[in-house]
């Protein structure tokens, strides 16, 4: 069976696949965050890091100008085609570099972060994004839980419907590596096609990012759950963090 690389082939049927997720509640949370802690209700200038079809673009005022970067060329032809306005740059979050252009409010969501390697590669991309983050700016991010892992993925297989494919998701955690595994495969159910992507998450702590954060000069200002509160709970799927520059909010404390 034809194997693919992740959000390759499933980039034709993401949107409907993820149809559940409620991306203005997450807009409405992440906007309203910003508010709290800055001067301005919005931000000027968003940059989202794995953007993917920038379906969470669709819920922003079209008053605040988006760059969005993607490693996947599939994901950002789709949303190419939809009415959106907003660069869009094919990129390896490892890789990026924007400067000297600095953005108001950086975004990480959907678990992208998962997707890195270890955490060298996690403290790179921190490290550039305080490299573009404006002085005043604000990085919001969110990173899948050990419990989502655990309780919602392990040992569990899903079969759905999207499109003309029959999805069939595989998933198992690796404890010793902390990584959920997860084999898609693709059934057309008009033709013989079928493929697989295989998506490997990384689980990491919450103190190893903390850490992690401040060796970057990064400062925590809230971490919460779920883009529903700033309260951590035990059960969530989605831990949400929310940083400024450091050096501004230490020396304003």
């Amino acid at each position: 069976m034809l194997k693919k690389k992740p959000y390759s082939g499933f980039s034709s049927v993401y949107d409907a696949v993820m149809r559940e997720v409620q991306y203005r509640r997450w807009s409405e949370f992440i906007l309203s965050s910003y508010s709290a802690h800055c001067e301005t209700i919005f931000p000027k200038s968003i940059l989202d890091l794995g953007c993917g079809t920038c379906r969470l673009w669709e819920e922003f005022p079209d008053l605040v100008e988006l760059t969005g970067i993607d490693s996947s060329s599939e994901m950002l032809e789709i949303a190419r085609k939809k009415e959106i306005r907003g660069e869009l740059i094919l990129s390896d979050l490892l890789q990026f570099d924007l400067s000297p252009r600095k953005f108001d409010l950086i975004l990480s969501t959907h678990d992208t972060l998962n997707y890195l390697n270890d955490e060298r590669e996690l403290k790179q991309v921190f490290s550039k994004i305080r490299t573009h983050l404006a002085p005043d700016g604000l990085f919001f991010f969110d990173i899948s839980s050990l419990y989502n892992f655990k309780n919602h993925f392990d040992g569990q297989t899903f079969v759905e419907r999207a499109g003309d494919y029959k999805i069939r998701w595989i998933n198992r955690f690796l404890e010793k590596e902390s990584v959920l595994e997860s084999t898609l495969t693709f059934s057309h159910k008009r033709t013989d096609e079928e493929f697989t992507e295989t998506h490997v998450h990384r689980y990491f702590p919450r103190n190893t990012i903390h850490q992690l954060l401040r060796e970057c000069g990064l400062f925590l200002l809230e971490e919460g759950s779920d883009y529903e509160d700033w309260i951590l709970k035990e059960d969530a799927s989605l831990v949400n963090y929310l940083c400024g520059n450091s050096e501004i909010y230490l020396r304003n404390r």
